[in-house]
């Protein structure tokens, strides 16, 4: 008897361990399921939680730097340089025959307009293709290529613009010669390297040179009538 109630308790002592046993085995289990419902932490202590999309997208914005809506540059226009592709016939012709860079001659509606006035025989009077005097000549061109109107005789001329130095001649400019002693009694455009264009009455509309004795000696003063912006609009057209 006294066996047989020793066997029994040794069978109610091994099953209380067996309980034990599996309950503390099952604690870390149940642990790593509370671990899965919890929120996990990841580098920098960023977590993931079920209402956290607003943080993530805040934290988004303010790694990317603001980017204003309107860009505006301070750097003021410059218009494009003219290249020797963009050059005609024309401007080849016209470089040769002034001994300068093509690329110089932007303004290919100036150079369309003294070939075809080129060769015009001197009338004093005239206004036409027939025949044109100085001052009617540089009036047409002024009117055609600039747009400006600016009176018919070189003395008006010469009062109408405003008075420049030599050192500032530029395309479009007048300059003007005494010729005959008493005044001013020619007038022709400006173009460059020293170079303009005139209704001389020894050859009628060409091209001369200021460095020349007879025009050098002669030359009285200049005067600007067309301004810095219709200068660089009308040749930037007119490539």
């Amino acid at each position: 008897m006294r066996y047989l109630l020793l066997l029994v308790g040794i069978a109610i002592v091994g099953s209380s361990c067996s309980s034990l046993k599996s309950t503390s085995r099952s604690a870390p289990a149940a642990s790593r399921n509370n671990g899965q419902q919890g929120s996990p932490k990841f580098l920098n202590d960023i977590t993931i939680t079920t209402n956290g999309s607003a943080a993530a997208v805040k934290r988004h914005e303010e790694e990317i730097p603001y980017m204003p809506e309107n860009y505006t540059s301070s750097k003021p226009y410059i218009f494009p340089a003219f290249t020797i592709e963009q050059g005609g016939p024309l401007q080849f012709k016209y470089a040769i025959k002034m001994d300068v860079e093509v690329e110089r001659l932007a303004n290919r509606d100036l150079y369309k307009f003294i070939e075809s006035w080129w060769g015009t025989p001197y009338r004093m009077g005239g206004a036409t293709q027939r025949g044109v005097d100085c001052s009617a000549f540089t009036q047409t061109l002024i009117s055609v290529i600039y747009g400006l109107q600016i009176p018919r005789t070189a003395s008006e001329q010469k009062v109408f613009s405003a008075v420049i130095g030599e050192d500032e001649l530029r395309e479009g400019d007048l300059v003007f010669f005494n010729t005959r002693g008493r005044g001013v009694s020619h007038v022709g455009i400006y173009l460059q390297d020293n170079k303009f264009v005139h209704a001389a009455s020894s050859g009628g509309v060409m091209i001369s040179s200021l460095n020349e004795t007879y025009w050098h000696k002669r030359l009285i003063s200049a005067g600007r009538v067309v301004d810095d912006q219709t200068a660089a609009a009308v040749s930037l057209h007119s490539r």
